[in-house]
């Protein structure tokens, strides 16, 4: 069984403390050769992960959001097999994010099933604070998803998405490439020396190179764009709508969580989450500092010939 969570295991991650200072470094791999479709280099890459994985029970862990939908795009282009599995928390406190996916799989006939969890308990009782624990994680929602993983029976994969460069104090940083909190998600699969993909959209080199080619990243290579604020959910969606990809974007943006928050507002009197961030967070946070600083090691051979 591969311990590899991506293609040549090319995303690489390590967190260095010395001297109170404490420093998480990404590492992506060198692109050798890409498409100029994303969309056909994510169904090449979906076929890749198929062919190298020791069973062959693939699972795509849909949302609501764009992302998970495209993904899934992808391996209906590769014509692999697989099933859908959502998350769904009781009473419904989630369905306004994931009917939509739902739907999509409903009329493409896709076979779909749910894990369903009582996520008012999962929070109360403190199974969250034990998942969190043993991968040293700050996000109480992602706590929910390493649960999710645990109850899939199959080869998981999430989608993660797209990353776009900016030009930030002299240098290319890359907006949306996982930090600590994301690389979360890696270090489950590698801790459980798992099958599975932590990060779709960034699963070969390629993949991430055929996204930099797409036209509408072009003021982005061109070092116009400066501020992380620029790159929000409408330039996301451009592309994969420029990518090929056969997929709306949605009215609104959702996380899936946002009932959940309300339901501590309303039981704490606060506004804006605040009670499910002093209640869950928080406590996370404490344990688990996030780094002082964020270092990403990315090849020139991203920018070449682009």
């Amino acid at each position: 069984m591969s311990m590899h969570p991506l293609k040549n295991n090319h995303f690489e991650f390590e967190l260095v403390a010395q001297n109170n200072l404490r420093q998480f470094y990404v590492k992506l791999g060198t692109p050798i050769k890409s498409t100029n479709n994303p969309f056909q280099q994510s169904a090449l890459d979906a076929e890749y992960f198929y062919n190298t994985s020791s069973l062959k029970k693939i699972i795509l862990c849909l949302s609501g959001g764009i992302d998970s939908e495209s993904m899934c795009h992808a391996f209906l282009q590769a014509q692999i097999p697989f099933e859908v599995v959502f998350l769904r928390f009781k009473n419904d406190l989630n369905l306004f994010d994931i009917k939509t996916n739902i739907e999509f799989c409903a009329t493409s006939s896709i076979k779909y099933s749910f894990v369903d969890l009582d996520i008012i308990d999962f929070y109360e009782s403190g199974k969250y604070f034990e998942v969190a624990k043993k991968y040293e994680c700050q996000s109480p929602q992602i706590a929910a998803h390493l649960w999710f993983l645990d109850q899939i029976d199959g080869v998981p994969c999430l989608s993660g998405n797209p990353i776009a460069p900016i030009w930030k104090n002299n240098k290319w940083f890359f907006l949306g490439l996982p930090g600590e909190l994301h690389s979360t998600y890696f270090k489950y699969f590698l801790i459980n020396n798992r099958e599975g993909v932590p990060w779709f959209f960034i699963f070969s080199p390629e993949m991430i190179k055929s996204f930099l080619k797409l036209n509408c990243m072009r003021p982005y290579l061109n070092k116009q764009i400066t501020l992380a604020a620029d790159y929000n959910y409408l330039e996301k969606c451009k592309s994969y709508d420029e990518g090929g990809f056969r997929v709306k974007p949605r009215e609104d943006k959702f996380t899936g969580f946002e009932l959940v928050k309300k339901f501590y507002d309303e039981k704490y009197k606060t506004n804006y989450g605040i009670a499910f961030n002093e209640h869950f967070r928080l406590p996370l946070e404490k344990i688990f500092p996030f780094p002082d600083e964020y270092f990403q090691l990315i090849p020139k051979e991203y920018f070449d010939g682009l």
